[in-house]
């Protein structure tokens, strides 16, 4: 995370805009409400476990809702960017997809992986159209789903993109991934 945070605050300001001129190592100021590295980390990852109001998060860590938010989005991208240097985003295509199960596969047998669907509840939607659209008969609510792969190390390997709460697991898998890999998949019923 440190090196992310350091070429990443090199390169651009807090606010997200690059930065004019040659490149510069960042500081951090004294009166900052997060005087350190490792609490700009821990700030960002409370915020995205707990996922709380920006102005009760402020509130925890000292500053107002406008820094706060600003921290937020910084600091997001400063994690993912740690993330992808280490490769631990999930990928995100077939094409991603494939190129993990491939290094999986190089170890030499064939990986074992548990697939399925996740289901979050979101707003009613005003539109009534949209309304049918993200209805989920089975949950009874409106949701939006994604399907999710993980080993048995649980390293979340892929995440698909976020469809409607109507669309079926199986009709999910079927039209935005495969696996062109032979491996061992544990899946529930939905998927047949």
């Amino acid at each position: 995370f440190e090196a992310a945070h350091e070429d990443y605050l090199s390169e651009y300001e807090m606010t997200g805009e690059r930065r004019s001129g040659k490149r510069r190592s960042p500081s951090i100021y004294k009166n900052s409400p997060l005087p350190s590295i490792p609490d700009r980390l821990f700030f960002i990852l409370v915020y995205l476990k707990n996922n709380p109001l920006q102005e009760y998060h402020a509130a925890c860590f000292g500053m107002n809702q406008k820094h706060c938010n600003i921290f937020i989005h910084c600091l997001t991208k400063i994690l993912r960017l740690s993330l992808k240097a280490k490769g631990l985003v999930p990928a995100e295509t077939d094409k991603e997809l494939a190129e993990r199960l491939a290094e999986l596969s190089k170890e030499g047998d064939k990986p074992v992986l548990l697939h399925d669907g996740t289901e979050r509840e979101i707003p009613r939607p005003a539109d009534r159209d949209m309304q049918k659209e993200r209805y989920s008969g089975k949950k009874k609510r409106h949701t939006v789903k994604n399907a999710v792969i993980v080993t048995m190390a649980c390293l979340v390997i892929f995440v698909s993109q976020t469809v409607s709460g109507k669309t079926h697991d199986k009709k999910m898998a079927d039209t935005m991934y495969s696996f062109p890999v032979p491996c061992t998949l544990y899946q529930d019923t939905g998927y047949q």
